[in-house]
């Protein structure tokens, strides 16, 4: 199905696809794509041999798949143990935000994760998501407070907006999610440590722009920030920002076909406007 090929690929052309992002300077966030907290042995197991086998990566991971709402604290023994092993295969960890009633437990699990394994360099990410009202608050804490260790940080607008709309929780207009996004781009550019890294996962040209022109004006260094877009979106903005010398991202969500279903409707609906010039 073109469709699926364009925004996801299949196990067994992993390795195709990773070869093909990195000859053009792009670097792949893998990203397995079940999300099924009945298969979450099977996917701890997939994550295993992910690691193992795809060493030097970004690897994201969705603590939903593991069973975060009912197995708490084994996630947490499972997150240490997937850390410990990125680390040693020299990948590092994206812990991904999810929908609202998890998304605490899973602040929790990143945040501990950050304090253990983040004390040299940034090996581990915590998600940010901006369409939210207590986002913004949460970031300026975690970057003013009383550290050792450095943060990683992906900012994102948000994907679960079916989900989190009935908790009263988001911001009402687009308008102030994309002002909070940018207002945190310049905060973190202010306040951060010369280890803390901040990833803009953005199709937002605006944002993008707005990063680049705190660059000029020398607030935050090149070696602090990175640029991530998804799998057959935006790909323009990808390649200008490869050009220009940045780090730069595709995530790349793999799994079966019956597995893709859920994520494709999640990213068709919140990347609709971009989505329909394309297909």
């Amino acid at each position: 199905i073109p469709i699926l090929h364009r925004f996801t690929c299949s196990p067994h052309k992993l390795s195709n696809y990773i070869q093909v992002l990195k000859q053009q300077n792009i670097l792949p966030i893998l990203d397995y794509i079940n999300e099924d907290k009945k298969n979450s042995h099977a996917n701890l197991h997939q994550l295993h041999h992910l690691i193992r086998t795809y060493p030097n990566n970004y690897i994201a991971i969705k603590l939903s798949s593991l069973n975060i709402e009912q197995t708490y604290n084994k996630v947490v023994d499972d997150s240490l143990l997937l850390a410990e092993m990125a680390i040693k295969n020299n990948s590092k960890l994206l812990i991904d935000a999810e929908y609202y009633q998890i998304q605490n437990n899973i602040d929790k699990i990143a945040n501990r994760l950050m304090s253990e394994f983040n004390r040299d360099h940034v090996h581990i990410y915590k998600t940010y998501q901006m369409y939210r009202k207590d986002t913004f608050p949460l970031l300026q804490y975690d970057i003013l407070k009383e550290r050792d260790y450095y943060l990683g940080v992906k900012l994102v607008r948000g994907a679960y907006y079916n989900q989190d709309k009935h908790y009263h929780i988001l911001h009402t207009k687009i308008e102030d999610t994309h002002a909070h996004y940018n207002k945190s781009i310049q905060f973190f550019s202010e306040h951060h440590t010369d280890k803390d890294v901040l990833m803009l996962a953005t199709h937002n040209k605006d944002s993008i722009q707005y990063a680049q022109s705190l660059l000029y004006q020398s607030t935050m260094n090149p070696k602090n920030i990175e640029f991530a877009q998804l799998l057959g979106l935006s790909d323009h903005l990808t390649h200008n920002l490869v050009k220009d010398g940045y780090k730069v991202f595709k995530y790349l969500p793999y799994g079966h076909l019956y597995d893709t279903f859920p994520y494709l409707v999640r990213r068709l609906y919140d990347n609709w406007l971009i989505i329909k010039n394309i297909i």
